[in-house]
């Protein structure tokens, strides 16, 4: 499945998967791609984040639509998958808390699904 994106984005939609809604969805995504994969993703929004984050600040966040919200999951996706990148050189990192057993609590808030 392609995600939908703001015009100009068109060239992150090969990172999809990586828009997950929540903070949990995306770390699950970190945690099982490979490290080839976090490398590639992050390269491409190395390059990418700083005219996605101009984009979005041009509305207000309670009023993104469904392309804004999947660039701004994106961002956070890039923010999320640096560390595995700059820190940790492998996407399981052996003395890291699992994400299968990590829950966060604030993806209730009201904007998460939106």
């Amino acid at each position: 499945m392609t995600l939908s994106l703001p015009d100009g984005f068109e060239d992150l939609e090969r990172f999809s998967a990586w828009a997950g809604a929540t903070e949990y969805a995306r770390n699950k995504k970190r945690w099982s791609s490979t490290m080839a994969e976090s490398q590639a993703f992050y390269d491409a929004m190395v390059e990418r984040a700083p005219a996605a984050l101009e984009h979005l600040n041009k509305f207000e966040l309670g009023t993104f639509d469904a392309e804004q919200s999947n660039l701004l999951n994106l961002c956070l996706a890039f923010v999320e998958c640096a560390v595995t990148v700059e820190m940790y050189g492998e996407p399981q990192p052996k003395y890291v808390f699992p994400i299968d057993r990590f829950t966060p609590v604030h993806d209730e808030w009201p904007l998460a699904d939106k």
